[in-house]
């Protein structure tokens, strides 16, 4: 397996997904969440991303004010809240070294972005559910050298592109409220 395949697979999974472990968790406590859905677009057609037709997960959520914080179990994500109390928002990214410089040739980075928009069940703590679109563009690093990466088997049809999916989640485990 080509090394910027198995780097490429980190790309998709590293940041978004809820792994069960505890993030810090700031804010009130809005509940964990199983969030599933299907993709909506896909115009990098990269095998090496794992991208599904379908894509579940859990996730917990917290707010504080006008911050929403999704919580993948690795990081708290800080998002903003519309003056609605409900409409919702956050973006993210990482660099991925995909392969690495040799000599004088600088190797490839791919910059990932997430971003979501959603829309909470309600403006108060009690979100029993909430819906998300969320999508990951991915584009080469300015001074990186990618087309071994491009245009070929396993590869990205192009860069920069983008996944995109429709999601809708359930709370599955109400907060603790102190009585």
């Amino acid at each position: 397996m080509r090394p910027f395949v198995v780097c490429a697979i980190a790309i998709l999974c590293a940041s978004c997904l809820g792994h069960g472990q505890d993030a810090h968790e700031p804010g009130d406590a809005l509940g964990t969440f199983h969030v599933s859905g299907a993709l909506s677009a896909d115009t990098c057609q990269a095998a090496v991303l794992g991208v599904t037709p379908s894509w579940e997960f859990d996730v917990k959520l917290s707010r504080q004010g006008d911050t929403i914080y999704w919580l993948n179990g690795q990081e708290a994500i800080p998002g903003a809240i519309e003056s609605d109390g409900k409409t919702f928002s956050f973006a993210s990214g990482v660099e991925v070294p995909i392969e690495a410089g040799k000599g004088s040739l600088p190797g490839c980075t791919v910059l990932r972005s997430d971003a979501a928009n959603g829309v909470l069940s309600s403006k108060s703590d009690d979100v029993k559910s909430f819906s998300v679109q969320m999508t990951f563009g991915y584009s080469v690093k300015s001074g990186s050298q990618c087309a071994d990466v491009v245009g070929v088997e396993g590869g990205f049809t192009a860069l920069p592109c983008n996944v995109g999916y429709g999601l809708n989640a359930s709370r599955t485990v109400a907060p603790a409220r102190p009585e």
